[in-house]
């Protein structure tokens, strides 16, 4: 049996919820509520719990501000793994962070299905070596500009930790896409290739064809063979669609 406690302030919505979650999860055994940073704190560190649902926006601070707290509280015990699943109305920034991270978010209202997906994902993650970085990622994402991202990939029994910058490109089969990196081995993840598009668009990378999704700032030249390719900086030569033609030209151009 799993257990959780639930991190919020709003009385109706902390009502519910927990309707939800004993409907939808009988197997979390649920060891409490609090709707501060302060007395959160103190339940999680007393109950030491699986998992965490935390609101984003607390009576006395933010989610952020109890995450620096309880970072601070696992160096001193550093075998409680917990999973932090986060709640929030609508905060596109908070939600990207979070996406960056590899952190599971449910918006409110909660949703029966979303929140089962949730829990088994959490229940997977405390297995896994490394994931409580993520944590760690979350926080340094929030505070930094773009260029410092780092993004959190999982596997089946690992969690690797990387700059974007450092990605080269991503390339699909079917629905796994796998890394390909400047400075470390490549690593193939069970999610589509759309997935990590609409994530890194907005840092200089370009879905070039169906199966190749490239970070435009690794790319050396355009070469006119065949159609179209892309040379980037190791060597790789990437098909470039046609129908995408123009549009890489013009964005490269624009670097």
């Amino acid at each position: 049996m799993l257990t959780a406690v639930i991190i919020e302030d709003e009385t109706r919505f902390l009502s519910a919820f927990k309707a939800v979650l004993n409907s939808a999860c009988p197997e979390i055994k649920l060891l409490g509520d609090a709707g501060s940073i302060v007395s959160a704190r103190k339940l999680i560190n007393d109950t030491k719990p699986d998992i965490v649902f935390l609101d984003i926006q607390l009576s006395d601070g933010s989610a952020f501000d109890l995450l620096k707290f309880l970072a601070s509280d696992r160096e001193k015990d550093n075998s409680h793994n917990l999973r932090i699943i986060f709640t929030t109305g609508s905060n596109e920034f908070a939600i990207q962070a979070f996406r960056f991270s590899a952190v599971d978010y449910l918006l409110k209202p909660i949703i029966k299905d979303e929140l089962i997906e949730a829990v088994n994902k959490a229940a997977e993650l405390i297995k896994i070596a490394g994931a409580q970085d993520q944590y760690k990622v979350l926080l340094d994402n929030v505070s930094k500009t773009d260029s410092d991202k780092k993004i959190c990939l999982s596997t089946s029994n690992e969690m690797r930790i990387c700059e974007v910058s450092t990605i080269i490109r991503c390339e699909s089969e079917h629905n796994y896409t796998t890394f390909y990196f400047t400075n470390e081995k490549p690593l193939m993840i069970s999610k589509t290739i759309k997935e990590y598009e609409d994530l890194l668009s907005e840092y200089g990378f370009e879905r070039v064809h169906q199966s190749h999704l490239v970070n435009l700032k690794q790319v050396k030249s355009f070469l006119k063979k065949e159609g179209g390719f892309l040379l980037l900086n190791n060597g790789t030569e990437i098909p470039i669609a046609r129908r995408k033609k123009d549009q890489v030209l013009e964005k490269i151009k624009h670097l």
